[in-house]
């Protein structure tokens, strides 16, 4: 039984297998999102990449891959495998090192050669002399695999007792040594969560830039409030603190921290520190909910020197009516409808921090370490062999000398030579008849030891696999066929419903920006314009999507068209007040949406009415906003908001 489980796990498609899970692991680890590295933007986008990646994603745990039971079950098991292997080349190792060696083991060596010369040896007495250099060379192999076998444990325990943990602290505010004051914590399978011993409070961050505006330098000044005193911790990007066998990193994530009070005009007020998340090109965006359904969207550009912000960009909505838009000032205040006030008290900065603990670390480095030693003994020291058999016979002496390097046989000819010269013989000369060549025939096709028989390579597999595995591609890819076009609709209603979302709140907000994400350059003019003429006219659109249904879509290279019935609910709202203007609407369309592909992400490049809408509401107080509409390319979206 054991012997069977050993030949299992030193076949070498078991190893092959192990080797390539791992190596796929790895890849999607550092290709996907992963939790406790991405934002949390980035999670959300791997998880609306459609509903087979989705199904995936859950199965196989790709958002924590280093953390799942297979990442761990399939390490397990190649450590396994890697300690037979080691235990076998050590009991190898140690037979090879005590080996006796004589002329027999020599008769097949790369190098050997015999000649006769005259008698050097007194009274024509015989010797042999056998000898061996650089034998520490027969523990490269032991050793490499060794230290794999180390970084394969470390990464075993990593995911039962490693532990990680992030936070974000704006500058004054104290983490309490608690492991609930981390906003979230990743403890291993059998891991306790991340808590230090000591309160952290963060005094200062300390932002630098180049002046294209590019972040150049991020540091942190930490205060560690301990029994016996106060400890100050300075931390920069990459660099960690070491805290009761925790460790402590800065992370690339900051950005401003607005300080806001929401006063209601009956006396109460509720004050926040609004934690604005870094965007594209420099941008900072941050949301306030406030009493009464209030929300305020914030928003600044980070400074090239790196200075608080002075002046916030505000936009008050209540439910779904904008109260407010516009820039204000740091220690200012908003004045709203009905007597509210929204104060914006200071401004600081946040910085994230990750906190880490990993038992097996120091196993880890130890397992990286004997890697490379491994490698430089086996490709730098190359145990070489040795034999040497003078026979007298009268006035002369027949000499047999053979030299036998582990490997890399073909860099030895000039080391023999030199031998072979000290000992009396010519090696440019025709050897008498009968005597063995200075080099085989196969050895000089093969520079490398003939010790043994030839094995089979451990990566060497049989003709079946190749068309195993063919058949099995193809039953894959015919078991999906009836699933693609499913997928296909799945994929083309997200994309909808997304834009659809985003669009609504572009214009619900007055906030052109918002449509970035999901629009390509042709359609994003034509949507600039159009929420740009409502804003001038004081007004904004609270659309509702009340059903949708996605009819048809062609896919060609990098271009979608989504075929869609939709049925919709309209309203405009009057800025500062929220105050319905004009009649609301129920519309119907069916519309084509056109999809290309624009940085590996679908974007809208065009929408159009696939038959004449059917428009709810009749009359119009805004004549303005159609006018406007039709010169820049379509009527408005039904009267309200629905631009082709």
């Amino acid at each position: 039984m054991i012997g069977t489980a050993k030949r299992f796990l030193r076949s070498p498609r078991v190893i092959v297998a192990e080797l390539a899970g791992l190596a796929l692991l790895c890849a999607l680890g550092a290709s996907l999102p992963q939790s406790g590295t991405a934002t949390p933007a980035e999670l959300a986008r791997l998880h609306e990449s459609g509903p087979f990646v989705v199904a995936l994603v859950e199965t196989f745990a790709l958002d924590h891959i280093f953390r799942s039971p297979l990442f761990m079950a399939l390490t397990l098991l190649s450590a396994v495998s890697l300690l037979v292997i080691v235990i076998g080349q050590v009991k190898r190792l140690r037979s090879q090192w005590f080996q006796r060696l004589g002329p027999a083991q020599f008769q097949s060596a790369p190098f050997r050669v015999q000649f006769e010369r005259p008698a050097r040896l007194p009274l024509g007495q015989a010797t042999t002399k056998v000898w061996s250099k650089n034998r520490l060379g027969l523990a490269g192999s032991a050793i490499f695999h060794t230290g794999l076998l180390l970084v394969m444990l470390a990464g075993v325990l990593r995911a039962l007792f490693g532990a990680d943990a992030v936070v974000d602290l704006f500058e004054g505010e104290t983490l309490p040594p608690t492991a609930r004051a981390w906003a979230a914590q990743w403890p291993g399978l059998l891991a306790r969560p991340v808590q230090f011993e000591e309160s952290l409070t963060l005094n200062r961050v300390h932002v630098s830039r180049y002046p294209s505006g590019d972040l150049k330098e991020l540091t942190v000044n930490l205060e560690a409030r301990r029994p016996e005193g106060v400890e100050k911790v300075d931390l920069a990007v990459n660099h960690d603190a070491h805290l009761a066998g925790q460790r402590l990193f800065l992370g690339r994530e900051f950005g401003p921290t607005v300080f806001v009070e929401w006063q209601n005009h009956g006396g109460s007020s509720a004050r926040q520190a609004v934690l604005l998340a870094p965007g594209n090109e420099g941008v900072f965006e941050g949301c306030s909910i406030g009493p009464g359904n209030l929300r305020a969207y914030l928003r600044t550009v980070g400074r090239s020197a790196g200075d608080h912000p002075t002046t916030v960009e505000v936009r008050v909505m209540k439910d779904n009516a904008l109260l407010f838009s516009g820039d204000t000032r740091v220690q200012e205040s908003v004045s709203l409808f009905g007597g509210d006030r929204l104060v914006l008290h200071g401004a600081a900065f946040w910085a994230r921090l990750r906190g880490s603990r990993d038992g097996a670390l120091w196993l880890a480095y130890t397992g990286f370490a004997l890697v490379l030693a491994g490698i430089t003994l086996i490709f730098c020291v190359v145990r070489v062999d040795g034999c040497l058999v003078v026979t007298p016979a009268g006035d002369w002496e027949s000499v047999f000398l053979a030299v036998r390097p582990q490997r890399f046989s073909a860099a030895y000819g000039d080391y023999f030579r030199s031998l072979v010269r000290q000992q009396g013989g010519d090696p440019g000369t025709e050897l008498p008849p009968g005597a063995a060549p200075a080099r085989s025939p196969d050895a000089a096709k093969v520079p490398t030891p003939m010790d043994g028989p030839p094995q089979r390579s451990p990566v060497e597999l049989s003709g079946a696999t190749p068309r195993l595995a063919a058949w099995i591609l193809l039953g894959v890819c015919l078991a999906a066929l009836p699933g693609c076009q499913r997928s296909s609709m799945k994929e083309a209603r997200q994309l909808v419903e997304r834009y659809n979302q985003v669009v609504s709140e572009a214009y619900r907000r007055g906030d052109v920006r918002l449509i970035d994400p999901v629009v390509g350059p042709n359609e994003g003019r034509k949507l600039t314009g159009l929420i740009g003429v409502r804003t001038d006219l004081g007004i904004t659109l609270d659309s509702r999507l009340l059903s949708l249904l996605v009819t048809h879509v062609d896919v060609v290279a990098d271009e979608m068209r989504v075929h869609t019935k939709e049925r919709w609910h309209y309203r405009d709202l009057r800025i500062g007040t929220g105050q319905q203007v004009g009649e609301e609407s129920l519309d119907a369309y069916e519309m084509l949406y056109i999809f290309k592909r624009i940085d590996k992400a679908w974007l809208v490049d065009e929408i159009k009415f696939a038959s004449p809408p059917q428009v709810g509401r009749k009359k119009t107080p805004w004549v303005a906003d159609r006018q406007d509409a039709h010169a820049l390319g379509g009527p408005s979206q039904g009267g309200e908001g629905r631009q082709p």
